[in-house]
Parts: C-alpha cells; sequence; structure tokens
C-alpha cells in the first residue's frame, strides 16, 4: 500500500516504531524526525525523543492535557499513522542497487506530503454557543520513523509518520485535532507523495513509467523484478482468491480483511544478510550487480547534466488542465485537489512548489477565482472556481432574466381556468382526483408570459400525468407544440409517452433540436431538470432563445443534481425564476411510508426511520457489509417472480451495486431462477470520462473500446463505430485503434477526435436464462434506450447468443461477441442517480453510514420516496446512520453565490428591471 492512514490506540503502541530494522539506524533506532509547525511551535527538532513521543502521545502538551473525562476515566486518543512507501523500483534501487540518493529524495517527498496534510487539513473543533464548528489550524506535531523494509521482509522504503492528536487553535490553546479531512484524502496524500518523489526521481537521472493516480515505476527494473520482491502483494492476492475476489474487483474493507489477515509479526533480522539475499534474488530474476550498477550510473550521469530542468509553460498547461478538469465536475473545488491533479497531469515534470506558483499565476490572471469550498460536511476549505463556470452560470441567469414577460400567455385566464376544470372533471370519473396545487400549477403555466418556468414538485406529486399532460394538450390545441426532453433517455422516452409525444435527450436536442414547423410557438419540457449541469442549462436557453421556444423546467431541488458542475435548476429559482410548486405527495399508499418520506424531505433522518418503525418498512442493522448484502440477497430473491418486478433494490455506489447483484445472481441461481448454462461475456461499461480526461492518454487502458461521435473519413474512422484500443503511448499521446474488422487507426489525441469521443471499459460479466439486463448505451437503429430492461429467455451457448425480450414485449437477439451488443448490464440493483424518476411498490436500500461521498439527505430522500408501499434500509449503525444523514445535507455549490444573486421583489419582476440589476452586479459583460 503506498499510503495508508490508521489510528493509534495507545502510547505503547507506537513503541513499535522505534524498532531498528535498517542498516542507517545508528544506537540501535530508527532514523526519526520531529516535522510540522506544531513541533516547532513545542520547540521539538531533530530525533525523536522517546519520552517526549510518549507524553505527547499521552495528551500532554506545554503543561496541559488534552482529552474528555467520561465516568472518570481520561480518554484521549493518541494519534493517527500515515505511513508513505515508495513505489516498488524505488525501494529496488534504493535498497538493494544502494543508491542512497533516493533514500533522501523519498524524505523530502515525505515532507511535501505532510506540508501538505499541515496547510489543507489539520483542523480542529470550536464550540461556538450551541453549535461546533470545524476551525483549520494549520499546524501538527508529527513524528516521523523512517524504514527500509517490509514485515515480509523485501525490500520496502518506508516512512510512518506520527500525527499527534494535538494542534494549536487561533487562541493559542492546543486542542484534539479533528482527522476526518486525513481519512477522506489518504489517496490524495499518497497522491501528493508520490508526485513530488517522480520529480525527485527525475533529477536523479531515472526515466519513469507513468502509471494510473500518480502511481509509477523506474524504467529499467522490470516487472519479474519487482515481482521477486512483492511477497506481501502476493499473499494478499492469494487471500483474496480465496474468497472468490481479486486485487481488482475486492472492495476497499475486503483488501484491508486480507492485508490483516496475512500480516506477519514484526521480526529482528541482521539487515546486511537481508541486503546479500536481495541481491541474490535479483540476480535469479536478471537483475544481477552489473546491470544494477549500469543503470544507476546512467542515472548519475543524466543528473549531472541537469537535463530534467522545469518548464514553467508545461506546470501551466498542468494546471490549466488539473482546473478544466475539475471544473467540468464542480462549479467550485478545492485548492488541495488542485494541487493534485495539476501533479498527477505533470507527474515526475513538474514539482509541488512550481504547482502553487503556477495556481498563483492562473488566479492573478483571472482564470481561477477564489471561493470557499464547503465539503460534504459542511466544513469550509479554501478554494477556487473557473472563468468558464461563472460565465456559463451568468449566461443562464441572464437568459431567464430577459425572458419575462416577453411571449404571449398560451391561454387566457378564463379559458385555463375552464381547460384545468374540464381535466379535472375527466380525471375524477376515472377515480384520480386532481388538487389544488395541481390545478394552480397548470393554469400558471398556460398563462404564463416568460420563457423560461418551471414545476417544482416532490418525489411523487403526479406532475407528469396531470400538470404537464394537460398542459402539453391545451398548448397543442392553441398552437404551440411540445418536445419531451430530460437529461437521461429513459425518463425522456417516460415524458414523451404522457405527453404523446416523442421524447428526447438534452445533449441529443442540444445537437441536433427537435423543432416544429418554421414559425409555430413551441414549448420544450425538460424532466428531472435537477440532474440538468449549468453548462447544459445554460446552452438550451441560449438555443431556446435563438428559437423563440418556450421552456418549461421540471424537477425537484430535494433530490439528486448533477454529475457535472453547477445546480442551474436550484440557482434559477433561487434567482426569482417563475416556479408553479408541488407539495401534495400522491405516491404513497401507506400512511407511515409517506410520513417517512415527508420527513426526509425535511432532512430528518431520525423521525423518518421512525415512521418506517411505524409500518411504512423496516430498519435492519449488520455491522459487516459481507452480512448485509447476503441478507439483501436472500431476502430478495426469497420473492416470487411478479414480487421481484415490484421491488428495487438501491446501493449508492458502483463497486458496491456489482458486488451485492453478485450476490443477488448467485442466490437466485441457488433458488432455480436463473437455470441452463453460464456464458461469460465481456460488457461495455462508459469510463464517463470529463472532456479534459477524454483528452489524458492515461484515461484510456488497452481493451478499452472508443466510439467517436463524428466522422474522419481521412482517417478511416466512421461515427459510432467500435474500435479497441491495442496501446498507449503517453508521452506521444498516442493511441493504437483496430476496428472490428481489424482496420489500424493512429489516433493522435492532441490533433482530432480528442473531444468527440466515448470510452469504454471492459468487466467480465455472466449471463444465464432468466436474467435481468439493462441496456447501458442508446442505439436508435437497434430500438435501444439507455436505461431500459429486458429478460434473458435463452442462450445459445454455441454460437454465443441471447435471447432478450423487452418490457413492451420486444423480442432481440444479441451476439454476445459483437461491440454493439455489450453495452449491458445485469439490471438488479441501482445506484440512487440511476433510481431517481423510478417507482416500485416496495424499495431495499442499502445505506453504510461510513459512505460519506453517497449516503446524505438527498440520496436518502431519493431512495425511500420510490416506495409506494414500504422501504427496507440495511445499515451498518442505525444511530451513525441518522447522524452521518444529518450532518450532510448534500448541498451542490454554485460558482455564483447565492448572496451574489439578484433578489426580485416578487417572481414576476420585470425582465429591464432583473437586466439592470444582473448587469450591475456581473458587469456590462452579461
Amino acid at each position: 500500500m503506498v499510503a495508508s492512514v490508521s489510528a493509534l490506540t495507545s502510547s505503547a503502541q507506537a513503541s513499535s516504531y522505534y524498532e531498528a530494522d535498517d542498516y542507517y539506524a545508528g544506537g540501535g533506532l530508527s532514523p526519526s524526525e520531529w516535522q510540522g509547525k506544531g513541533a516547532k511551535e513545542l520547540g521539538l527538532s531533530g530525533d525523536v525523543d522517546r519520552d517526549q513521543f510518549r507524553e505527547l502521545l499521552d495528551g500532554k502538551i506545554a503543561g496541559e492535557q488534552l482529552g474528555t473525562v467520561r465516568d472518570g476515566q481520561l480518554e484521549h486518543r493518541p494519534g493517527w499513522d500515515v505511513t508513505l512507501s515508495a513505489p516498488k523500483s524505488v525501494s529496488i534501487m534504493a535498497e538493494v542497487a544502494g543508491d542512497r540518493r533516493l533514500i533522501e529524495a523519498h524524505g523530502q517527498a515525505v515532507k511535501t506530503a505532510l506540508a501538505h496534510v499541515e496547510t489543507h487539513m489539520a483542523a480542529t473543533r470550536v464550540r461556538h454557543g450551541g453549535s461546533v464548528a470545524r476551525e483549520a489550524t494549520g499546524n501538527l506535531v508529527v513524528a516521523s520513523f523512517q524504514h527500509g523494509t517490509s514485515r515480509a521482509q523485501d525490500p520496502q522504503l518506508h516512512t510512518h509518520n506520527v500525527i499527534m492528536n494535538a494542534t494549536q487553535g487561533e487562541d493559542g490553546s492546543w486542542r484534539s485535532l479533528e482527522p476526518r479531512a486525513i481519512y477522506q484524502l489518504q489517496k490524495q496524500i499518497g497522491a501528493i507523495y508520490r508526485q513530488e518523489l517522480a520529480v525527485k526521481v527525475r533529477e536523479l537521472g531515472y526515466e519513469i513509467a507513468p502509471g494510473k493516480e500518480s502511481m509509477f515505476e523506474i524504467k529499467g527494473v522490470s516487472a519479474e523484478v519487482m515481482g521477486a520482491f512483492s511477497t506481501r502483494s502476493a499473499e494478499i492476492e492469494a487471500a483474496l482468491g480465496e474468497r472468490g475476489t481479486s486485487r481488482e474487483e475486492a472492495s476497499a474493507a475486503e483488501k484491508q480483511v486480507a492485508a490483516l489477515d496475512t500480516r506477519q509479526a514484526k521480526v529482528a533480522t541482521d539487515h546486511g544478510a537481508l541486503v546479500a539475499g536481495w541481491r541474490e534474488t535479483a540476480d535469479r530474476a536478471g537483475f544481477n550487480a552489473e546491470a544494477r550498477l549500469a543503470l544507476m550510473r546512467e542515472a548519475e550521469a543524466k543528473a549531472a547534466n541537469g537535463a530534467h530542468l522545469p518548464d514553467p509553460s508545461v506546470v501551466d498547461r498542468a494546471v490549466a488542465h488539473a482546473a478544466d478538469k475539475l471544473g467540468e465536475r464542480q462549479s467550485v473545488f478545492s485548492v488541495a485537489a488542485l494541487h493534485e491533479e495539476a501533479g498527477r497531469v505533470g507527474l515526475g515534470k513538474v514539482g509541488y512548489a512550481e504547482i502553487g506558483e503556477a495556481i498563483g499565476r492562473a488566479a492573478k490572471e483571472g482564470e481561477l477565482i477564489d471561493r470557499t469550498f464547503l465539503d460534504r460536511r459542511g466544513a469550509a476549505f479554501a478554494g477556487f472556481t473557473t472563468r468558464q463556470n461563472i460565465a456559463a452560470e451568468k449566461t443562464l441567469l441572464r437568459i431567464e432574466a430577459h425572458g419575462r414577460g416577453v411571449l404571449a400567455p398560451i391561454a387566457s385566464p378564463l379559458a385555463a381556468a375552464k381547460a384545468v376544470a374540464g381535466a379535472a372533471a375527466r380525471a375524477e370519473r376515472s377515480g384520480f382526483g386532481w388538487n389544488a396545487d395541481q390545478k394552480a400549477a397548470t393554469e400558471q403555466l398556460l398563462t404564463s408570459r416568460n420563457r423560461i418556468t418551471a414545476v417544482q414538485g416532490y418525489a411523487g406529486t403526479a406532475k407528469t400525468t396531470t400538470v404537464l399532460a394537460t398542459f402539453a394538450r391545451e398548448a397543442k390545441v392553441r398552437g404551440v407544440s411540445a418536445v419531451a426532453l430530460a437529461p437521461t433517455a429513459s425518463a425522456a422516452m417516460v415524458l414523451g409517452e404522457a405527453l404523446g409525444t416523442r421524447g428526447d435527450t438534452v445533449a441529443r436536442h442540444l445537437l441536433v433540436p427537435e423543432g416544429s414547423a418554421p414559425g409555430q410557438p413551441v414549448a420544450w419540457i425538460v424532466d428531472e431538470a435537477s440532474l440538468l449541469s449549468a453548462r447544459d442549462t445554460a446552452r438550451l436557453f441560449d438555443l431556446a432563445e435563438q428559437q423563440d421556444a418556450r421552456i418549461i423546467l421540471v424537477g425537484d431541488v430535494k433530490q439528486l443534481g448533477s454529475v457535472e458542475a453547477g445546480a442551474a435548476f436550484a440557482q434559477l429559482q433561487g434567482a426569482g425564476m417563475e416556479t408553479a410548486t408541488l407539495g401534495e405527495i400522491v405516491r404513497q399508499s401507506n400512511a407511515a411510508t409517506k410520513q417517512a418520506v415527508l420527513a426526509s424531505i425535511e432532512g430528518d433522518a431520525k423521525k423518518a426511520l421512525a415512521a418506517l418503525d411505524r409500518g411504512g418498512g423496516q430498519i435492519i442493522e449488520h455491522a459487516d457489509r459481507t452480512g448485509r448484502f447476503a441478507a439483501i440477497a436472500d431476502r430478495y430473491a426469497g420473492l416470487d417472480k411478479a414480487a421481484r418486478a415490484r421491488t428495487l433494490v438501491i446501493e449508492p455506489s458502483r463497486e458496491g451495486r456489482d458486488a451485492l447483484t453478485a450476490n443477488i445472481r448467485a442466490a437466485l441461481v441457488r433458488s432455480g431462477s436463473l437455470s441452463g448454462p453460464a456464458v461469460a461475456i465481456e460488457s461495455l461499461v462508459n469510463k464517463g470520462l470529463t472532456r479534459a480526461e477524454a483528452r489524458d492518454p492515461l484515461s484510456y487502458d488497452r481493451g478499452d473500446v472508443v466510439r467517436f461521435t463524428r466522422d474522419y473519413a481521412d482517417k478511416g474512422v466512421a461515427r459510432g463505430e467500435a474500435y479497441r484500443v491495442e496501446a498507449v503511448d503517453a508521452a506521444k499521446a498516442a493511441i493504437a485503434l483496430k476496428s472490428e474488422d481489424g482496420r489500424e487507426v493512429d489516433w493522435r489525441l492532441r490533433q482530432w477526435g480528442a473531444g468527440k469521443v466515448q470510452a469504454f471499459a471492459t468487466q467480465n460479466m455472466e449471463l444465464r436464462t432468466g436474467d435481468n439486463i439493462r441496456f447501458t448505451r442508446n442505439d436508435r437503429e437497434a430500438g435501444r434506450i439507455n436505461g431500459a430492461r429486458g429478460e434473458v429467455t435463452a442462450i445459445d451457448e454455441q454460437a454465443r447468443t441471447a435471447t432478450v425480450i423487452g418490457a413492451r414485449g420486444q423480442t432481440q437477439t444479441l451476439d454476445l461477441d459483437a461491440a454493439r451488443d455489450r453495452h449491458i448490464a445485469h439490471a438488479y440493483v441501482d445506484t440512487a442517480f440511476a433510481a431517481q424518476g423510478r417507482t416500485a411498490d416496495h424499495v431495499i436500500i442499502h445505506a453504510d453510514s461510513k459512505a460519506t461521498n453517497l449516503v446524505d439527505q438527498k440520496s436518502f430522500y431519493v431512495g425511500i420516496s420510490r416506495a409506494k408501499q414500504s422501504a427496507t434500509i440495511f445499515t451498518n449503525d442505525r444511530v451513525k446512520l441518522v447522524s452521518a444523514i444529518t450532518e450532510r445535507a448534500g448541498t451542490v455549490q454554485t460558482a455564483i453565490a447565492l448572496a451574489a444573486m439578484p433578489q426580485p421583489t416578487a417572481a414576476n419582476a420585470s425582465a429591464s428591471g432583473l437586466a439592470q440589476s444582473l448587469s450591475s452586479r456581473f458587469g456590462a459583460g452579461l
């Protein structure tokens, strides 16, 4: 493991870090050093003194005793061990070949990583009145211990950095550390360390081979040699294999269990004997003394020539690329994340200090704008937004404001009232009465004079079947055509069917607008509007202004937002966009379940779970995820086929979805619901690359499949055709592709195609007769919609085909070896995002309180609001789940803060008045 974070349980436990295992130890102790601004404040420097170390671990600092007294006993967590380990090839060259320069480089990289932690993650919790807030402190007390071997006695250069549970607050007093950022950003800490080490390794004359997530190895140290010194990796891989998984497929928890199960006790060894044994092992692996010395001497010669001087243009491009990538996903991102991503882009070429200087230049030039970044808990960190993100939000706000009062209403107030009364009467005769909100919203849309209006309705308020269907019908009668749009193809199809028109995705509509007859008024009705990014909303508004179309945005700000930057639907409502509101939920047939949904809307998880206890569902606790997944699988497989069709299973993460799916399918095989031969295929999974990632050669792996969204005739590339990645040359940004008919294509990302491509990874998948599947890519020619579902009714093992019957009874045969037919996945478990917009009688939800980035108020509300009758929640700990949901609001930031938006005095403020307000706040360039 390159970086790990673990809590110390006692000061005695930390004494092991003093154990000598290295030839450069002196006096029987491993090399140690005090680090951090907190240590400097305490006058600590140089070697770590054992007694001072123990006192600090016990919470005794500057005459104070940290901790909490409970039941007469002092409780104080000693600290945390952040261990940073060098890549295997670096350890081999340092410990086996004997290049001591690499040991110094490792130590310097460790210092850089710890400085990053101190700047961006050091904090304490301070009580202000009745609330407790996070306060950044910017100082740590760290005791670092450097070692050179692993527990398996392999060469492993690594440093244990013991961060004391103490930090100095603004008032000068010492307080306990708030460690959650350190845990949550563990991967970032490791990346910063590796990035700085990569630069220093190149400065020492070595060439590096970059990998994923800032991993790298020294060129010239072969995989066979590294494998010979990877005893621990082999042990962990074997342990995972015994559990039926692998390092690539296992969850983080499964890897941790395997690591602990195979962990050996530390043993005292003679370091000289170890080195001799290592060199014999290297000799047997083909890396003898002559080869080791040659590689080291070549590196020393290159270093002497000073061949690796930093290039300012390279670091500026790295920061710009990093900001583009982060800015596509988040309107506001942290400075720490920008540092990490820029270092990944410029791996080995740009150092941490140079990145900081380039960030400063970008901020000075206005490409980056200071913002406070809020994490999932609402804790504040230094952050930025981009000029592009601000521009997109300005555009959508300006167009909405300028569109107020510019169109003629579709119907007069009297005509609208009559139309609504007629629709409500017809619904009443069918047994579905309208409520006052539905009537008022429909009348409001028909009489509005604004280009852009909205319907804000909670999940299950029957927005589509009442308000939108009636609006579309009455608009058509009066000569206004309706176009059904949504961010996803499945949602667009459902809306189109409800409105009696064709549905289309917003993305496709932006490329090929679904038009009406020339001169005919048109209304674009956009469902699931909360999922629209600021960029796509701005583009849609701009197109509507050009074509004089009106837009009705339909959604719920309480539900999940876009996976890309922005929260346009909520932002527009905050800026005064005319909005009709539906607040009466009609979906739930069970009163207790409805009460749980209403409580989730309020953000009151405790109240929601209590409602489920009263008959709205069930809460089942099991500490171990494996046990929870087994219980969910048994419950689902125990239902008959009809009941399974009425039950929705939700797991928030993709990795968890796949693992739970495996459990469910195994249970269905045992019950006989899945039968016949199991056919293995390689399904294709969209990698979901941002535009910035699509330009990065490291985003592609051998075996990936890419499809271009336009023709490149001069390259022999046809739009939509599948090409397999055969090789990647990151240095040249060149990718070797091969079509299904064997044609080779030399794809140069810097020259063509990088912004017009979809990339898919392969994933092992098994199919049996009876399997439920979903299509994962739109294919109009084949009549397939992304998200549409079907059942495998037959499999021909010899021909490698599968017969699938769709939800509407249509039958088709899939060629399991053709790329076109491999865009499929099992359809037993949905993520919260995929579940949004779906409805079922019963819902089973997996909610782990520790899933920091996935379980919050929004995902909780989306999950239980899918249910008509009952919602069952499987969790690790009920009390912790309530606390986690209460703490995580799931609010998405915008580039333009709400406080900076114009606040009209009324929903129907004049277009001119609001435009002047916008101009005064954002400048005449609006």
